[in-house]
């Protein structure tokens, strides 16, 4: 009898810990707070640009969702990744890039209106990361827009044209 409460006991919380590590995942994106190079919490309007732009990449790159990215994206990027149809080929031909792990970071200097609008900043983000056992570092610069009053991943732009 005392066997078969040992097996109960051992089998639930084998079951709880299982549990647990499905549902804890890694989704640094969902921060709620940014902080600037100063260390000073970013501002709300400059916090939602970096939750865009993190956000999308992880999707890619850490999760493997492409629909979770195109809610990141804008309606004309939305359509290229559709068109792609999977999280490798946007890895292979929309991002030119890929990771086995990857840690990304926005440079917090490089906010910068976008051919002097309002409604478009360019970013800068710092790709640190590992691809077949070798380690790689990148920045590529992204396009976003702000679409429905939310912003939004519109343009990677080609590395090979950066100033």
């Amino acid at each position: 009898m005392y066997i078969v409460q040992a097996k109960r006991r051992f089998f639930s919380a084998l079951l709880a810990a299982v549990t647990m590590g499905f549902l804890v995942g890694c989704e640094p994106a969902k921060e709620t707070s940014y902080t600037n190079s100063m260390g000073q919490e970013a501002s709300h309007e400059t916090q939602s640009k970096m939750h865009a732009a993190l956000s999308f990449y992880y999707s890619i790159y850490r999760e493997n969702n492409l629909s979770k990215a195109k809610e990141f994206a804008s309606q004309r990027l939305s359509q290229l990744l559709e068109h792609y149809g999977s999280v490798s080929a946007v890895q292979r031909y929309v991002l030119n890039r890929y990771f086995d792990r990857v840690e990304i970071s926005i440079d917090p200097a490089s906010f910068d209106a976008y051919l002097n609008r309002d409604d478009e900043q360019r970013v800068t983000l710092v790709f640190d990361g590992r691809y077949d056992g070798e380690m790689v570092k990148d920045r590529r610069d992204i396009v976003l827009v702000k679409e429905n009053n939310a912003w939004r991943v519109d343009q990677i732009l080609d590395p090979r044209y950066r100033p």
